[in-house]
């Protein structure tokens, strides 16, 4: 198949040299030039700027490489202590990541207020969905959307994250077409300053190996040259009979630092993920009401051994450009090309007789091609008694990727001897075949301001167009959206003293929408907004930060069945329905405490319901797999300093509620699981045994119409991991 590198390459090229044309903007009236005295103070201030997530300087290496982060851009797009942000957010750290023994974005959020469950979680890490407050999230890396269209879709290793950075919420100012639940950004592993050696080997159930290596510093002696290299190999076994995993990962990185105003960070990722036989198989297939209730239950395969197959490759290069002009301005310029191709060929049994499954042989594949820009200029200044940190930025993103569906016939499979080894081919009968192009424009404008020495106020706009072609290539036909839509936010800090930061926020978001009404006009955005009002605890002279918010969250502009459709025939749509949201959320980090760091959550959403529709029977339904009661807590002892040994263990509890399915009619239990870690600490070395569903508690992590889909049940991992 061609890729179309030539459009989208056009595109990239066009928006460097639109968003360059800012490059010389005036400084602003009103900002004061600073006395002499207090240059270089300013000058050292502005140099531990962090401008999406790109760590600058020592001073702020040392401040959120721990266990508890102190700053985040991914509220406002500038280096702002998080107790000065009106917004709810979570930064789990890599030494956190490290405790748990992430593997997959699931273990990463499982421990974060407003988490619901992942919509499925597998151990071959095809795709990972997860949920915010009730809705979808809307993934991002370093600041840019990540890439996803069809069956392509980015599925990072953690391994590659220096931190994960979880918004929730409406973030359409700052982020363009989003879903309201929020906003969660993966931050890439950055070149250092200082040396750093990693090896990692890991080993676990279902005969799991795994390789990995990180090592960044210096490549010159001026220390403006630096380098990072991460790299992982991982294969294991699946669950399910003739079916195992393999991954290859790697993530070179390049840092240039001319003068102290200026840093140019390269960075690139590749990773191929080959998924052979079935990483979906469950104990869930054989439950009462599914199509195997009654068959042999647990690791049967369905498929054809060295047939059933997903592969995915996934390559990505771009950049992060800063650069301070004065005391005043300053820029931000994150680039990405992105290029995925996915493919997967399944047999999937379609009804069973006597013994016999009858299976339909399925081949899906998806390529995509996409850029992404965002620059912003940031400018400190100040007007009489009002400090401002103003933000003003522009950004773009195109994809375009196909999406083929190719369907045949398959040899039927005796259930009872599973007579493998049957002639399959692949399909070549065109089923869906579709071509897709979307672009989004964006500019938005920021403003933080700090008066009356306790006071912070955030107000912004952006406006965006957004548009998406879809060609059915079979038909011809175009299904086409053009929209735009401004979204706004507004938010107020006040600094109680003692450490308490209390706050007050409205944010909206939006997302574009395909189709039209009974008119032929096309659909608007749906939109999201949100009001949140919470308190920040950050004791003082301590590793530890404490949240508690409470919000109303709302979804509009849903489609609901037009009333006219019984009157006057056919099926159409208006955009009338609703799902609203409240709830509490608490949240606390704490560090080294009595040699003990701790991260606690808990979500309580009593309403999360369709509260508008045009049928009266859906309304008060209560959201597909929101529970109204979840809590977190995970406790671990304080790892020794260099060069000592020692043991330390680590414990966590995870309560999820009952929840229902989309139709209200069938009820997952609650659940609590619970999970374990032990280590120990030897010079350079550190092992670490880590448990994930210690008991092997089977649970029903999404509720379907007609059956549960459940956990892929206990996992254990042995780590090595050698520091020098």
């Amino acid at each position: 198949m061609q890729r179309k590198f030539s459009r989208t390459g056009k595109s990239l090229l066009y928006a460097l040299i639109g968003s360059s044309l800012l490059y010389h903007m005036p400084l602003a009236y009103g900002a004061e030039e600073p006395a002499d005295s207090t240059i270089a103070e300013k000058a050292q201030e502005q140099n531990e700027f962090t401008l999406e997530g790109v760590e600058v300087t020592a001073a702020k290496n040392k401040l959120d490489n721990g266990y508890v982060a102190k700053r985040s851009s991914a509220a406002t797009k500038t280096d702002t202590p998080l107790e000065e942000t009106a917004r709810s957010i979570s930064i789990i750290t890599r030494e956190q990541m490290n405790a748990r023994g992430v593997t997959d974005m699931f273990d990463i959020l499982s421990y974060t207020p407003g988490f619901s469950d992942m919509g499925y979680n597998n151990r071959g890490n095809r795709y990972g969905y997860y949920t915010l407050r009730g809705f979808g999230g809307t993934s991002f890396t370093d600041g840019l959307r990540s890439a996803s269209g069809g069956f392509a879709v980015s599925n990072y290793d953690p391994y590659s994250f220096e931190r994960v950075e979880v918004l929730r919420g409406p973030a359409g100012i700052l982020y363009g077409t989003t879903n309201p639940g929020g906003v969660v950004n993966q931050v890439s592993k950055r070149p250092t300053a200082e040396p750093l050696r990693e090896i990692r080997l890991q080993t676990g159930i279902d005969h799991e190996l795994s390789g990995a290596l990180d090592i960044s510093g210096p490549v010159n002696d001026n220390d403006k040259l630096l380098f990072r290299l991460t790299a992982l190999a991982s294969e294991e076994d699946l669950p399910v009979d003739y079916s195992s995993a393999e991954r290859q990962m790697i993530a070179p990185a390049l840092t240039w630092r001319p003068n102290e105003n200026t840093s140019l960070t390269l960075l690139a990722h590749y990773q191929k993920d080959d998924i052979k036989g079935d990483s979906y198989s469950s104990i869930s297939q054989y439950q009462p009401g599914s199509l195997l209730y009654g068959y042999k239950s647990g690791t049967m395969f369905l498929g054809e051994p060295d047939y059933d197959r997903f592969l995915r490759e996934d390559k990505q290069i771009g950049y992060i450009l800063e650069h301070r002009f004065n005391d005043t301005w300053s820029v931000t310029q994150s680039a990405r090309h992105s290029n995925i191709f996915t493919g997967m060929k399944a047999l999937s049994v379609t009804s069973i007789t006597d013994g016999i499954a009858s299976r339909s042989n399925d081949y899906y594949k998806s390529d995509l091609s996409a850029n992404l820009i965002d620059t912003h200029f940031t400018a400190k200044w100040s007007g009489g008694a009002v400090d401002h940190t103003t933000l003003l930025g522009f950004d773009y993103y195109n994809y375009n990727y196909d999406y083929y569906w190719f369907t045949g016939s398959a040899p039927s499979l005796n259930l009872h001897t599973l007579n493998y080894g049957q002639t399959v081919t692949t399909p070549t009968t065109i089923s869906y075949l579709t071509d897709t192009d979307v672009k989004q424009t964006g500019w938005y404008l920021q403003d933080q301001l700090k008066f009356g020495k306790r006071w912070t106020a955030t107000a912004g706009g952006r406006y965006d167009r957004y548009n998406s072609y879809t060609t059915n290539r079979l038909s011809g036909a175009r299904t086409i959206i053009d929209q735009n839509a401004f979204t706004g936010r507004l938010g107020l800090v006040y600094d109680a003293g003692n450490g308490l930061f209390p706050y007050v926020s409205y944010d909206e978001s939006f997302e574009g929408l395909a189709g039209s009404d009974r008119y032929g006009n096309s659909f608007d955005p749906t939109t999201g907004r949100q009001y949140e009002l919470g308190i920040q605890y950050v004791p003082e002279n301590s590793n530890a930060r404490f949240t508690a918010a409470i919000f109303d969250l709302r979804q509009q502009n849903i489609l609901t069945t037009d009333p006219l459709n019984e009157s006057l025939g056919g099926s159409f749509s208006v955009q009338t329905g609703e799902i609203a949201a409240k709830g509490l959320e608490l949240e606390a980090t704490v560090a080294a405490f009595k040699n003990l760091n701790v991260t606690a959550a808990y979500t309580y959403m009593p309403d999360h319901k369709i509260t508008k529709d045009n049928n009266p029977a859906k309304i008060g339904r209560r959201t597909s797999n929101v529970p109204r009661h979840s809590a977190s807590l995970w406790i671990d002892t304080s790892a020794p300093g260099k060069e000592q040994k020692g043991w330390g263990l680590g414990g966590g509890l995870r309560y999820i509620g009952s929840r229902y399915n989309s139709a209200n009619t069938r009820k997952a239990s609650d659940v609590i699981v619970a999970d374990a870690m032990i280590r120990y600490d030897q010079g350079e070395w550190r092992y670490a045994l880590n448990a994930h569903n210690l008991f092997d508690k089977h649970y029903n992590m999404s509720p379907g119409n007609t059956v549960d889909g459940l956990d892929p049940g206990r996992i254990i991992r042995l780590t090595a991991t050698r520091h020098w």
